[in-house]
Parts: structure tokens; sequence; C-alpha cells
């Protein structure tokens, strides 16, 4: 027969003086116990145990990648039950997003190019700017948080970005914004998971970004960032052209279950567009040893004749080694480059 562990240290302390009932700060269980738990029916809300009601998950990417995006991308995924990046998503969601980034014009673009207004209004919660910051010592900015949290009961909050919490990068600071970000948000069975967007250092030139729990790493600041989460998601540039839209979306961390594989994404202003033709070769490069597109390929590459453009795409790549759709991109009438060639209909030279 089993017992509640629990129930019985309860029971024995009946005997004692009475004393103030309170929730035990720390709980123990017996292995028969842990291994007949089963999960509240709605604790998974996003793919394999990735992202779990009460619990915290980091999405990290350098300044510029797309972070604040692919929360949005979340949030209305949330909202129609779209697949999220390549998760499933348990359900209609509800999504609290607190943000220091952008205004309500930037976030007017962002939402009116995805096409979506009134009927997700029931789903998504957007937060301007705080006119004095993310003070999550005032209790004031505290109160006025937990107060819309109470109201709106989502299912998710999500954070962004972490460093305007954690002004420094030690760990008693980054275990104190943690704190604080957790007594913002209700206990019990419909805790809502909490998302942090930060942002990684910045790259080196030996950095190798294409893969592994090292990416992880990355993240900018104390080491409480990997260790604290249960789930980490980072993104990367797809090339080194600054120009492409692409991502390479890594899962390095999933305490609760599998990885998901590295996948490719473009970036849009409507979301996130699946590229399943993705040059993974040159990705594979590494960062260090990529090619970063230069004046002297294209001269190389086009010398002084005329090419047809698909000719010199192809001869682009052969000299720098990098993918089609960055020899192209460096080949476009309105690229980086453009003040460096003629363009003749289909037909490209390169000037000096």
């Amino acid at each position: 027969m089993k017992h509640d562990l629990a129930k019985e240290w309860m029971d024995e302390l009946e005997g004692e003086e009475p004393k103030t009932l309170r929730e035990p700060r720390i709980r123990f269980y017996r292995p028969s116990e842990l291994v007949d738990f089963e999960p509240d029916s709605n604790a998974v809300l996003v793919g394999d145990c990735h992202i779990m009601r009460g619990e915290v998950g980091v999405i990290g990417g350098e300044p510029g990648v797309g972070k604040s995006t692919v929360a949005t991308e979340l949030a209305v995924c949330g909202a129609t039950g779209a697949n999220w990046m390549g998760l499933s998503v348990s359900g209609r969601l509800k999504t609290l997003i607190i943000q220091n980034e952008n205004g309500r014009y930037r976030l007017r673009e962002e939402y009116k190019a995805r096409g979506l207004g009134a009927e997700i209004d029931d789903y998504i919660l957007v937060s301007e700017p705080p006119p004095y910051g993310m003070t999550l010592t005032n209790p004031e900015f505290l109160e006025d948080v937990r107060a819309m949290i109470d109201s709106f009961r989502p299912d998710i909050v999500v954070f962004d970005p972490w460093n305007s919490a954690a002004k420094d990068d030690k760990a008693a600071d980054y275990s104190t914004a943690f704190e604080a970000l957790r007594r913002m948000l209700p206990t019990g069975s419909d805790r809502p998971a909490l998302i942090i967007v930060a942002h990684t250092r910045k790259p080196q030139p030996t950095d190798k970004r294409t893969g592994g729990s090292g990416l992880m790493h990355l993240l900018a600041g104390s080491y409480v960032l990997t260790s604290v989460p249960r789930a980490i998601f980072v993104m990367v540039r797809g090339t080194s052209d600054e120009t492409d839209n692409s991502i390479v979306w890594f899962n390095p961390k999933n305490s609760n279950g599998p990885c998901a594989a590295r996948s490719a994404w473009e970036r849009s202003p409507a979301g996130f567009i699946h590229l399943p033709n993705f040059d993974w070769k040159a990705f594979d490069g590494g960062h260090g040893s990529r090619t970063v597109m230069q004046v002297e390929h294209l001269r190389e590459a086009l010398g002084t004749e005329k090419w047809l453009r698909s000719e010199a795409v192809k001869r682009l790549e052969r000299v720098t080694g990098l993918g089609e759709k960055a020899c192209q991109n460096a080949l476009k009438q309105n690229g980086k480059f453009s003040e460096h060639l003629i363009f003749e209909d289909k037909w490209v030279v390169f000037k000096e």
C-alpha cells in the first residue's frame, strides 16, 4: 500500500500545538509517487515538452537577428494554433508580452504585415516600452504587471529583453532578476510559462556556431541564464551576408524531452518561412572559416567582361564558396555592392 509522505508528516503534526497552515516550501516524494505522477493534460504548451506551464525558457540570438519577431511568432501561433518554428502548439494559447524594445509604430507595422488584428485580440497582449524601464525592483511596476496577468490569465509570459532586467552580468544580479520575474507570476496549476528573450554575445571570428550545446553558452552573461531555464532556443544568421534574411534555429537544451533538430527559416515582415533547400554545406563551413562577401570577390569573378546574371552568380559561387542565394544577393540592383555594378537587362558588369 502506497502512502502520501506529505500527508504522513501533516498527520504527525496534528498532535502538536496548532500552527498556521501554509504551503510547504519544499516537498519530498517516494520513488513510487514519482513513477505514478501524471502531469496535467494542459501542462505541455508547445512541442515535445519544449514549453511547459510554470517553467522557464530562453530565446537567444545576437542583436538584430529577429528575437523579438520570433517571440511575436510564438504569440501569433499560440493565438491561431499554428506550429511555431516547426513545433506543434497544444491549442489556442494566450500570450502576454512584456517588452522594452519596440514602440507602437513598429508594433503596428509588425501586426499589419501579418494581416491580423481583432480576431486574435483575446489571445495576445503586448506592452509598450515602460516609460521608466523594466523596473522589477519597483513595487508599483510589479503591481501593475501582476494585475494585468491576473486579469488576462495568460498561458505564456514573454519578457523581452533580459538585459533590461539584469543590468550586470553577475550571478547575483541574474538570480535577483529571476526571483523578481517569478514573483510576478501566479502560482497553481495554471501558472504560465515564462519565456525570456536574451542576447548572445557578439560573434567572434573563431566561434563555431553550427550546432551543439556550446551554442547556449554564447548567451551573454552569467551561467544562471543557461542553468535555470528548462529549454533554450538560439537563432543565428544563416550566412555572413547581412542582407540575407535567413536564420538557423537551434534547440541546444530541453530538460523535459528531446531537443528539436536544427532548421533554417527566412525571416519576413509576415513571420518565418521554412527553408527546406537551405545550403547546409555552406553553413557548416563554420562561422570562423566562412567567407564574407567582399568587393574583391566580385572583381575576381566578373573581371571586366559582361556576364548574364545567372552565369555571374555561378562564377561568384566558385570564387567564394558561398551559396547561390548569398551570391544572388550580392548581385542585386539594390544590394550592398550595387555601386560597383552596372546592370543592363539580364546582364551585369563590374565597374572599378
